[in-house]
């Protein structure tokens, strides 16, 4: 069937209509779209900068929750896990007060019973930090160690021959130990070549007792940043003293 010339006309008319309008819309979807992105990106990029500084001035509480607000945005964004375990091992240390560690004792004279009733002194002392107990005896060591389970303490026991210290983290420090902790591996998982998170797993595993995992992740920040060299001669040193009770600084930005 031939089509009438009004009916081509019409045609002709409606695709010089229709066919613009359809590009118009698809690039405007486009540009709304690119839009959002540059919203969302320059609201992620404030939220960062506002959690460092509530970070640097030690409002900890705030800048928190800003890092998970901009992870909320960017789940895997490693620096954002890196900065917020940051300030929760800040805010754990803020928690367990001046004094590290909180409390310190040796409990080989004593029976598990007494060693016990000296965990739980503790305990009602600090409410939150970190106990460092000795002793050469098992009975008593496993005595500690069922009862700093039991109160949901997180609890290291390292021995040298015959003598262990128990390393015992409680209370809030506990908490946002363990935070930043599991932000700090889970920048590793998303950005393995990233030296920092490793860097600062090494300065928390070294802060409570933890000495030879803490080595582990130092050495594998110096691998991946060996351009370091205050790490370097930190893990010299800690060569030279096999028992690693040297501190090291961790910031974490």
């Amino acid at each position: 069937m031939r089509l009438q010339l009004p009916t081509i006309i019409f045609l002709c008319l409606s695709l010089i209509v229709v066919v613009p309008l359809i590009f118009y819309m698809k690039t405007g979807d486009q540009r709304a779209s690119r839009e959002a992105i540059n919203l969302e990106g320059q609201e992620f990029k404030s939220l960062r900068e506002q959690a460092a500084v509530a970070h640097n001035a030690k409002k900890h509480t705030a800048a928190i929750q800003m890092y998970e607000e901009a992870l909320k945005m960017r789940p895997d964004n490693a620096e954002v896990h890196n900065d917020l375990g940051a300030t929760a091992y800040k805010y754990g240390l803020e928690y367990a007060g001046p004094n590290w560690p909180s409390w310190e004792t040796d409990v080989t004279s004593q029976t598990p019973a007494e060693a016990v009733q000296e965990l739980e002194l503790a305990v009602a002392e600090v409410n939150s930090g970190y106990i460092v107990m000795k002793s050469d005896k098992p009975d008593v060591t496993e005595a500690i160690n069922r009862k700093a389970e039991e109160i949901g303490a997180y609890i290291y026991l390292q021995q040298f021959g015959e003598d262990v210290t128990m390393n015992i983290v409680i209370g809030k420090t506990k908490e946002l130990f363990m935070k930043a902790r599991d932000h700090y591996l889970r920048a590793v998982d998303i950005k393995p070549t990233y030296p920092r998170p490793y860097f600062n797993l090494g300065a928390l595993y070294m802060k409570i007792g933890q000495h030879d995992t803490a080595v582990d992740y130092l050495e594998k920040s110096y691998q991946l940043d060996p351009r370091d060299k205050e790490l370097e001669a930190y893990l010299n040193e800690l060569r030279s003293d096999n028992r690693g009770y040297i501190s090291v600084p961790a910031d974490g930005r």
